[in-house]
């Protein structure tokens, strides 16, 4: 079998599946080669089996190898975080901090406070997530780090979104577009045109959202991304679906139902179950809408994802009151409300959503 720094080399090159197909199911404790195989599946977007993997090696790797150890588990903490589990993610994102900082490793703890931050977010903690991320931002301004500043314009873009701040998100998924591009990421590229995308349909400009992503699917197309095609496959539908464009965003909504499948990913699976239950609704067909719903609201309910959860328990309520069912609607509507200004959140206003 080859070195772990052969398949580091193929990593760097964004080949992930040849990885994968040259490792194949070669059984060992070494931590480097469990570790390429855990990279190689978190670039495919299969997070579960990447989890597994990390695991693996934190369990084998040596106390001696510091700024590896802390490099698996902030990959840890991204896996966990994008399947929705932020308190993981920020448990592992807190152990690798400590680790930076007793070995005085600048530049991994601001890697991990980065990490924290995503956690907070992801938790809903919108102003302390915002804190450490403009830490982390002040930090790459000042190394000239121009990959890292794109990263956390395009995180506190995010943030904007979910506080109604539009204009100020605009910008922001702009900034980090256009040092995406200055980095020559196209992948970070992508996602930028893709967070820019998404605040535009939420914002109510839904031809300029659609736009956008149609740009990301071709950023995405030629690459190994299967996570960035889901996103994008699902964001599209979203826009076509506010068009009007039924048939054509149900046919997105299929293919990023595969494509989120075929990684575990339940949790975004959720937000495409709740975007087709809002395209059967509008048909009409009720019985099935409902249906698909209550899967949304299962896939969301073993996640973090605040906002899909809310988004899910009003649809319910519009659903349960066409039914008739006016009291379980108000029950199920006020408190999704209540919850949504506890958690600072302004999801029951997103009427173009």
């Amino acid at each position: 079998m080859k070195n772990a720094s052969y398949f580091e080399v193929l990593l760097d090159q964004n080949k992930p599946a040849q990885v994968l197909k040259e490792l194949g199911k070669v059984k060992t404790k070494n931590w480097q080669i469990l570790f390429v195989r855990a990279e190689a599946q978190r670039m495919l977007g299969s997070f579960e089996e990447a989890i597994t993997n990390y695991n693996l090696a934190l369990k084998n790797i040596s106390k001696t190898e510091v700024e590896d150890k802390i490099d698996l588990l902030l990959a840890l903490a991204k896996c966990e975080r994008t399947l929705g589990r932020a308190a993981n993610a920020y448990k592992s994102a807190c152990q690798a901090e400590k680790l930076a900082q007793k070995a005085e490793l600048e530049d991994f703890a601001v890697l991990a406070l980065q990490e924290r931050a995503l956690a907070l977010r992801a938790q809903g903690k919108l102003q302390d997530a915002k804190v450490l991320l403009n830490t982390t931002l002040n930090y790459y301004q000042e190394q000239g780090e121009i990959a890292g500043q794109s990263f956390i314009y395009w995180a506190l873009g995010g943030i904007s979104r979910l506080e109604g701040n539009f204009a100020q998100g605009i910008l922001e998924f702009k900034k980090a577009i256009t040092l995406a591009k200055r980095a020559k990421d196209n992948i970070a590229t992508a996602y930028g045109v893709c967070g820019l995308a998404g605040i535009s349909r939420i914002a109510g400009n839904i031809k300029e959202c659609v736009k956008n992503y149609q740009l990301a699917a071709k950023l995405f197309k030629n690459t190994e991304d299967v996570f960035g095609k889901a996103y994008t496959n699902c964001g599209l539908a979203n826009g076509l679906r506010q068009l009007g464009e039924y048939k054509k965003a149900m046919k997105h909504y299929i293919v990023a139902d595969k494509l989120y499948s075929s990684i575990n990913d339940l949790v975004d699976l959720g937000f495409v179950k709740w975007g087709e239950s809002d395209i059967l609704k509008h048909q009409g067909n009720l019985k099935e809408a409902l249906k698909t719903l209550l899967e949304a609201k299962k896939l969301f309910g073993a996640s973090d994802e605040i906002r899909g959860q809310l988004l899910t328990e009003i649809s319910l309520a519009q659903i349960y009151y066409l039914q008739g069912q006016k009291k379980l609607a108000d029950t199920i509507y006020d408190k999704a409300v209540a919850r949504a200004k506890k958690e600072n959140l302004r999801t029951y206003l997103e009427s173009l959503t």
